[in-house]
């Protein structure tokens, strides 16, 4: 009897080991290690386990039986080749998880190999612009199949994508000076482009197809807009919502004017619905950077139209020497100074947004003379989490709408429904109308700064700009480098590989 409970034990042993290493050889440890989040859905349902294997929680018992049933446990009468089966599928285990390991390492380099090489090489050609002196601005269409280079030659000039070259459409001069930016507006208007000059312009061109290419009259001119302040232009955006566009410029002296068309279907005549200046005007000794860049998705990120933002909402970025102004426009399209992003130690040169449609907040990024790129994200509390207070009046002044003089709405006509009501004071600020206690539709933005990246373009950096999605962002600088970043699954910014245009002269 003795010898015979012996045995049993010896075989029970011996069946909890075979079970041991049978289960590890279904799932090794590497892959028990990932989270469900890691893993595609169908990689963590259960009609995707390894065969034989019971749904986690099963009980022990059960992880036998299902073992049995597909015939891996094979029976316990020879214990001693058991044992050595045992020790054999020990080490093969180990062999097995190192060398899956590696494989899963050496993929993920392979394929970051392969992205940037796909970035550098296959994505990247260079044209002869035929400009007679620098390319100062460039801008693609909505589809990425036209391009518009501005020159200081005071030219633009319009490409078209053919293949895997670019042909040039057309060039005609645009300004008496300096074309300093140019854009695209969006495909629902036709085809058009807005360009500002050091004469202190802003004008408007639409394509005329019936003039044949490279004539020189293909893209006609439908508006010009002077400086109200007489000081040349230095950015400009455009935003649209369907059909509806707005355009954005801001002045060297730092005078902002939001405008919009009298007719949506006409782009011809304008009128302002904001304008004034964003911070005390810089000496004539001090250099100025001012840029533009509005929110371009059609419509505020969830969590913000949760918050009470109207759905409509304008939203705009603007860089004004070392700080970036958010502006909103309230339910009833009045115009506030909803936060400013701080931290920069010089100018900011450049500023882009990355709506928050998939992700539930905003990316903002900027681009400093300090030789950093700051990314903040931007939260929107719920009212009920955060509510958010109007403030008094007292002691703000509420500025008088400015209107060019050839505006109808300037001529006595009935005033837009987006006045200009702007925060004169710190971020977070509110500026309400003397009539009105409340202010529906302002929402509170909660900022957080989550990466700067610090001297990796050997100086000052002059450009960023979201994909987008707003999961890659490119970057230029003083190195003559474009550097690409992603967000890794930690959170963190990294550099996903490095462009450099080599000049032929050279």
């Amino acid at each position: 009897m003795a010898d015979s409970q012996n045995n049993d034990d010896d075989n029970e042993s011996v069946q909890d080991i075979l079970n041991s290493v049978n289960r590890r050889l279904f799932r090794p440890d590497f892959l028990r290690q990932l989270s469900t989040s890691q893993l595609p859905s169908q990689a963590t349902s259960e009609s995707s386990l390894s065969p034989g294997e019971p749904p986690p929680g099963a009980s022990e018992a059960s992880r036998d039986n299902a073992f049995r049933q597909d015939g891996l446990l094979s029976g316990t009468q020879h214990v001693n080749q058991s044992i050595q089966y045992r020790e054999f599928a020990v080490e093969a285990l180990d062999a097995l998880e190192l060398q899956a390991t590696d494989e899963v390492e050496a993929a993920f380099i392979w394929a970051r190999e392969q992205f940037a090489k796909m970035a550098s090489e296959s994505t990247i050609s260079t044209i002869d612009h035929g400009h007679k002196d620098l390319v100062l601005a460039v801008d693609f269409d909505f589809y990425g199949i036209r391009m518009v280079t501005a020159g200081a030659d005071h030219k633009l000039k319009l490409w078209d994508r053919k293949e895997d070259t670019w042909v040039l459409t057309d060039t005609w001069k645009a300004h008496d000076a300096e074309i300093t930016d140019v854009k695209w507006n969006g495909p629902f208007s036709g085809q058009v482009i807005g360009s500002i000059g050091e004469d202190g312009r802003f004008k408007l061109w639409q394509e005329d197809v019936l003039e044949p290419p490279n004539s020189g009259r293909r893209f006609k001119l439908i508006s010009n807009l002077k400086s109200e302040t007489k000081v040349p232009f230095m950015s400009l955006d455009f935003k649209n919502i369907m059909t509806e566009t707005y355009v954005a410029v801001i002045t060297r002296d730092g005078y902002l004017s939001i405008l919009e068309p009298t007719e949506q279907d006409r782009l011809s005549e304008w009128h302002v619905l904001h304008s004034r200046h964003v911070c005390a005007t810089p000496s004539r000794q001090d250099e100025a950077s001012f840029r533009v860049c509005f929110h371009h998705e059609k419509a505020p990120c969830y969590p913000a139209v949760v918050a009470g933002l109207d759905k409509k909402a304008i939203s705009l970025a603007v860089a004004a020497m070392d700080i970036v102004k958010i502006y909103r426009t309230d339910s009833q399209r009045r115009v506030y100074l909803a936060v400013e992003l701080t931290g920069a130690r010089n100018l900011v040169r450049d500023v882009s947004w990355a709506g928050g449609a998939t992700r539930g907040y905003d990316l903002v990024a900027t681009a400093s003379k300090d030789g950093c790129i700051r990314i903040y994200e931007m939260h929107y509390p719920s009212p009920d989490e955060n509510p958010l207070k109007p403030l008094p009046t007292s002691g703000v002044q509420v500025p008088e709408i400015v209107e060019p003089p050839n505006s109808p709405r300037g001529r006595g006509s009935a005033r837009s429904n987006l006045t200009t009501s702007l925060a004169s004071g710190r971020a977070g600020s509110i500026v309400e109308s003397q009539d009105e206690a409340t202010t529906p539709g302002k929402v509170k933005h909660v900022v957080k700064k989550v990466a700067e990246i610090a001297g990796e373009h050997g100086g000052a950096v002059w450009r960023v700009k979201f994909s987008p999605r707003g999961d890659v962002l490119a970057s230029t600088g003083d190195d003559g480098t474009t550097r690409i970043w992603r967000k890794a699954l930690t959170g963190k910014w990294l550099e996903a590989c490095e462009v450099e245009i080599e000049d032929d002269e050279q």
